[in-house]
């Protein structure tokens, strides 16, 4: 036979709680996660300013290498 004990808590009171841990958990999981794409945004941008500006002066010093007819 079980040894059940009776929760001294009303059930809607426990649903009311998990509900809330719930709902508290999902706020901080989306404020973390809007700080880490603000950081993943900004590596991408400076990513993209640097790989752009090495194709662009790997481009120029093609063509200033490259023999001249005359």
């Amino acid at each position: 036979m079980k040894n059940v004990t009776k929760s001294r808590f009303n059930p809607t009171l426990g649903l009311f709680l998990k509900l809330t841990a719930a709902v508290a958990a999902v706020i901080v999981a989306l404020v973390v996660l809007g700080y880490l794409l603000k950081i993943v945004f900004v590596a991408a941008v400076i990513a993209a300013v640097v790989v752009g500006a090495l194709l662009l002066y790997r481009l120029l010093r093609r063509k200033a290498t490259l023999p001249t007819l005359r």
